[in-house]
């Protein structure tokens, strides 16, 4: 983050991040709103950042694009005192992302996750509690807030996001218990979790989320801390580096 700071600072034409989504979260915290254009190398576990904006796979591609692609300005959002850019969840998932660790995620890259998933699908899991403005509130079992439409593996979490809009899509499992979560991953699996009577999707530009027992939220695949949590859209913005789109 200081080094993306102290880069654009400097007047870099553009940064260039090489990593995961938890690695493009920290240079993205160092340039949210400072116009300087963010490159992205896609060199992590899950890449969802990346296989949202279509980079291509190789690194001369990428770089390539420094002088052939385009550029697109998203708006940021913000969970605690934390930007992210492309996802965030508290809850189930985002306890995982907490017990793994990092050697394990290195040497076995998602399996680490379903491994660390299974061990902790037969724990006991807290009741959320969410509050949407208007004050609406409801009961959950764990909830995803999408900038864009994927999510981890590459899955379609949020089909009608869109990065350059100024909205968080939130799917919510709101029935509690492991046969509803095991359900619900079925279906995120299947693509068929926002037609569940288990599933709420809302469309907001904040959501406040709390635990009965301690709980844990993440932002781009990275372990945030504990909940209480205030997730929001805000005024920042991010430059990308993009590839340029082909003609339908």
């Amino acid at each position: 983050m200081l080094l993306a700071r102290e880069a654009s600072s400097c007047g870099a034409f553009a940064v260039v991040a090489a990593g995961g989504d938890g690695t493009i979260n920290e240079v993205a915290n160092g340039l949210a709103g400072s116009g300087t254009p963010l490159l992205i190398i896609a060199h992590g576990t899950g890449n969802v950042f990346a296989r949202e904006l279509s980079m291509p796979a190789s690194v001369e591609d990428c770089l390539a694009l420094l002088s052939s692609g385009r550029t697109i300005t998203i708006p940021l959002a913000k969970a605690g005192n934390r930007y992210f850019a492309i996802v965030a969840s508290a809850g189930f998932d985002a306890e995982v992302v907490e017990r793994v660790r990092s050697s394990h995620k290195n040497r076995l890259g998602i399996a680490a996750y379903v491994l660390a998933g299974i061990r902790h699908f037969f724990r006991p899991q807290p009741s959320l509690w969410l509050e949407f403005p208007g004050r609406e509130r409801m009961e959950a079992q764990t909830v995803v807030l999408c900038r864009g439409k994927l999510y981890g593996g590459g899955v379609v979490m949020a089909p009608h996001a869109d990065l350059e809009g100024n909205e968080l899509h939130v799917v919510v499992l709101v029935k509690t218990g492991r046969p509803a979560l095991l359900g619900f991953v079925v279906n995120v699996l299947r693509g068929r979790h926002l037609s569940s009577r288990n599933v709420v999707h809302r469309v907001t530009d904040s959501l406040w989320v709390r635990s009965t027992i301690p709980s844990a939220a993440q932002i781009d695949g990275e372990y945030l801390g504990p909940l209480p949590v205030r997730f929001e859209m805000t005024g920042k913005t991010l430059v990308l580096i993009v590839p340029v789109r082909q003609p339908v």
